[in-house]
């Protein structure tokens, strides 16, 4: 990815509308209404539109949405199966909040699995998943230009999908899968603390260069730098956000 692809990206930009949330419906509404719901939830929380520990009231988010309480209540069930909210006794559903010693976890659960995927991976990557790779660079670079912190937390899930499922093994896969609106949450997190997404752009390239020319090693140990760095920067990040 061009060096000069992410300046213009600050993840801590404040979001223009903050008590109307019907701008984060799909354009193009799914057969499920509560599928769409669970979409601009989604967005909403990568997006820091929805705060770590806010409340989410199904009445509140259902006059913020446009819709009935009905589909947020079904949304808010399947996004609890993310673990991007958590319930807490006596005060009902609330975003995630993270600490040090979830985000440590979090990444050491990546950094066991993740480079292990690439590798196995790297011999049978295609021209088909190399372009889909090149696509989700150019699409994070794209909201990283547009200050979009929600889009740029997906678009770079995707590149690492796209990247470890080439693995071919369904239990790493499936694995990883779980984890991947987490590490979006945390990654967009730790953006809006120290923005340093062109620095993780720039790794992500690196990546992709040792996939396509068909080097493991390279591949396995540059995903494993790159956890590892994600993973050191967000705590850091957050320990000078408590004062620590």
């Amino acid at each position: 990815m061009p060096s000069d692809a992410a300046p213009a990206f600050d993840a801590r930009r404040k979001p223009a509308k903050g008590g109307d949330l019907s701008d984060l419906l799909p354009k193009q509404m799914p057969a499920s209404r509560s599928d769409a719901v669970l979409e601009a939830l989604r967005r909403a929380i990568l997006g820091g539109i929805l705060k770590p520990g806010q409340p989410l009231v199904e009445r509140e988010l259902a006059e913020s949405l446009g819709v009935s309480k009905t589909p947020v209540r079904e949304a808010l069930k399947q996004v609890g199966t993310t673990g991007l909210v958590e319930v807490v006794s006596f005060q009902g559903v609330r975003v995630r909040e993270l600490d040090a010693d979830f985000v440590e976890k979090l990444y050491t659960a990546r950094l066991i699995t993740e480079p292990a995927a690439v590798r196995l991976g790297v011999q049978r990557t295609g021209a088909t998943t190399l372009i889909a790779a090149r696509a989700a660079l150019a699409e994070a670079a794209g909201f990283a230009a547009a200050g979009d912190v929600s889009g740029l937390g997906i678009a770079n899930r995707n590149f690492h999908r796209v990247v470890y499922s080439t693995c071919e093994n369904s239990f790493l896969c499936d694995f990883l899968d779980r984890l991947q609106d987490l590490t979006a949450f945390a990654a967009t997190t730790g953006w809006r603390l120290q923005a340093t997404y062109e620095q993780e752009a720039g790794e992500h390239q690196g990546i992709l260069d040792a996939v396509e020319a068909g080097d493991a090693d390279v591949a396995e140990r540059r995903s494993r730098e790159h956890v590892e760095s994600a993973s050191r920067t967000l705590a850091e990040a957050l320990r000078d956000q408590l004062g620590h």
